[in-house]
């Protein structure tokens, strides 16, 4: 993108809202945001939005409240509203909370770009093509979906391996039961709102876990990981022993592993999901939304929400039923490889 920072960032805000948003003249949108959000970035929305005939409001979260009085100060303003779509710029996720229940039940659509920075906001919605990058999403679904085992390794250490059985059978008995049955999964790739799609996140990323009990191995977190916030970057890694889905040592002396270590203790630390990054534009920034994006990374999320951290672990090889996928943070399936080349050249 050329021109001014400003007028970058209202390029960005207007394709965000008319492309990815559908927002429309005389359509309402509620934006939340916390003490972690850009304000650059909620004040060129809100005015992008009123400019475009939209009705839009603000709504600041008190960050000193804990997070269930948060979640529930929120849903009573979802209550209380009629919104075609709802904004998450919170720092923090409120996806599992009560909040997005309410929405999605009241009909209201759901995107949350979780706290994005200006310049993140320029790199990886202004400049992103979100049609080619979701084409990229579909493509690695398809592919994860044909796994029956999966391991993931690097040159520092990462060596996980895990079992998958995405099962239709599984899949009919949870829903007529409601019963939680440890079944493998691969989700959409993320960033599309459809009408089997009401709620999402950013684009370039798309999660799948395995079967919990076979999960094991070592994850070498070398990039980013958050919570808690005082570790975010990584100058040197954390390494996470796993046994039968769950993290049962963290090695390192340094005081972020130290910080992480007394952070899990006395909470199960069940591997809850991994996902692949797949953004062109997408940097290990000051944020997570963006840092987990990195082309060609892979993060593990651990832990029930709200005491839920995701680990980044960077230039991964990735193997699918002992095929290589990725290498060294690299696609090489054709077709991926294809498409891998399309977005970067863009």
């Amino acid at each position: 993108m050329t021109g001014s920072r400003e007028q970058n960032m209202k390029d960005s805000a207007l394709l965000f809202l008319k492309d990815l948003l559908s927002l429309e003249n005389g359509k309402r949108i509620l934006f939340y945001a916390d003490k972690g959000s850009d304000l650059q970035i909620v004040r060129i929305l809100h005015e992008s939005a009123e400019e475009i005939g939209a009705k839009s409001e603000v709504f600041e979260l008190d960050s000193v409240l804990a997070l269930p009085d948060m979640a529930q100060y929120l849903t009573e303003k979802i209550e209380r509203g009629s919104f075609d779509v709802i904004c998450e710029l919170s720092e923090q996720y409120f996806y599992q909370t009560a909040a997005w229940q309410k929405a999605l039940q009241l009909g209201f659509r759901l995107y949350s770009i979780g706290g994005l920075s200006a310049d993140g906001f320029i790199r990886c919605v202004g400049k992103a093509n979100y049609a080619l990058i979701y084409e990229f999403g579909t493509g690695l679904r398809g592919i994860l979906e044909k796994a029956k085992s999966i391991q993931i390794s690097t040159e520092k250490g990462t060596n996980i391996r895990l079992e998958m059985n995405i099962s239709f059978v599984d899949r009919i008995i949870t829903k007529l039961t409601g019963e939680k049955r440890p079944y493998a999964y691969v989700t959409r790739p993320s960033g599309k709102l459809t009408p089997e799609v009401p709620a999402t996140f950013m684009g370039g990323q798309i999660a799948f876990n395995g079967i919990p009990e076979t999960i094991e191995g070592t994850a070498v977190i070398d990039g980013y990981l958050w919570p808690p916030r005082e570790i975010g970057h990584l100058d040197e890694p954390i390494s996470l022993n796993i046994k039968k889905g769950r993290i049962i040592k963290v090695n390192g002396g340094s005081s972020k592993a130290r910080i992480l270590s007394e952070w899990f203790n006395g909470r199960t630390n069940e591997i809850k999901h991994f996902c692949i990054g797949f953004h062109p534009f997408a940097r290990l920034s000051e944020k997570l939304i963006e840092a987990e994006r990195v082309f060609g990374n892979i993060s593990v999320g651990i832990g029930e929400y709200p005491f839920h951290t995701d680990g980044v672990i960077m230039n991964p090889t990735l193997l699918l039923n002992n095929e290589i996928i990725e290498k060294d943070g690299s696609f090489v399936h054709n077709e991926l490889l294809i498409l891998e080349k399309r977005l970067k050249a863009e």
